[in-house]
């Protein structure tokens, strides 16, 4: 064996074993797990017997021993569904076309993932999502967006748009830290237990003190935002009890003049599947710019609205004024 081709042997084994780049591409699917928590995170591809095309993020969630996934097989949760303006020239367009625009998949970290999605057939928006595990319970989304070119001026503001569907819970209801948008009665802050009668009907709820809502041409048609509940949530976090654990999903980090919205249906996933939602509202947008916030979810075994609260107030770093 001559010296070049030892040589070549050699650079072609030091290849093979070595990372050409911090990020790693992983094809459609990607594992984050810690010892009690296991998340699978996807791409808009479908796989296996059951996930379907088009519902990225995270599309499978146990914890502990359990085989039973938090979310419906062949949806996911955390799953970026719409980009919306209210503006009716876009209402002819895919209100899906998160789902179907492509995804790159990429390992950042040992227990990080990214998503990168550069723009949809019709919306100039390059998004960026990374899923990160940081700490035994807890997996983080950072969520950046960023306007390619202004499609929102009508209107002047972007909408985005997560949809979680819960695998049969025994209780298919939110629960939050709110009080009556009217302030009348009992205007006070207590644990509000959400559940619409039916899909669109007081679907979308506001942050306290918020005067604004969106506006919207007629004939807008994603009933989840347009259907503002006749509630307001005081403290940025939510729960849902589903066999015995807890899905808490809390937010933070929102851009200047950005606006997170809880929203829920009762049969987003099918009947028994509620969803649990979230949407996200900026109003202060620049081309070229990054706008977004950073949200966490949380699945554990439930142990009372207390421990909720320490959950969201280690995270935070806040303290909740007890209802």
């Amino acid at each position: 064996m001559n010296a070049l081709v030892r040589k070549i042997i050699i650079i072609l084994i030091i290849a093979s074993i070595t990372p050409l780049s911090s990020e790693a591409d992983e094809g459609s699917q990607a594992i984050i797990e810690s010892q009690s928590l296991r998340a699978v995170i996807a791409d808009n591809a479908s796989y296996g017997k059951d996930h379907r095309q088009g519902y990225s993020g995270i599309s499978e969630f146990y914890h502990g021993g359990s085989k039973r996934t938090l979310f419906v097989p062949a949806y996911s949760g955390l799953n970026f569904e719409h980009i919306f303006n209210g503006d009716s020239n876009s209402y002819g367009w895919d209100i899906f076309e998160p789902r179907i625009a492509p995804v790159k998949l990429s390992r950042l970290e040992e227990k990080k993932v990214e998503l990168f999605q550069k723009r949809t057939a019709n919306w100039p928006l390059q998004t960026r999502l990374t899923y990160e595990l940081t700490s035994e319970d807890t997996i983080e989304m950072r969520a950046r967006f960023r306007p390619l070119r202004d499609a929102w001026k009508k209107h002047g503001f972007i909408g985005v748009f997560f949809a979680s569907y819960i695998h049969a819970p025994e209780d298919m209801a939110i629960h939050f830290i709110g009080r009556p948008r009217s302030r009348k009665g009992k205007a006070r802050a207590r644990w509000i237990s959400c559940l619409p009668k039916t899909h669109g009907e007081q679907a979308c709820h506001r942050p306290a003190g918020s005067a604004w809502d969106p506006p919207l041409d007629p004939g807008f048609n994603i009933s989840l935002v347009q259907g503002v509940s006749e509630y307001e949530y005081l403290q940025p976090f939510y729960y849902g009890i589903s066999h015995g654990k807890v899905f808490i999903m809390m937010f933070k980090d929102i851009t200047d003049q950005g606006e997170l919205r809880f929203a829920q249906s009762p049969s987003g996933g099918g009947k028994g599947n509620p969803a649990w939602d979230f949407a996200f509202l900026a109003r202060n947008y620049e081309i070229g710019k990054d706008i977004g916030f950073t949200a966490a979810a949380v699945y554990k075994d439930f142990k009372g609205r207390e421990d909720v609260i320490k959950t969201w107030e280690k995270w935070s770093g806040d303290k909740v004024s007890r209802p």
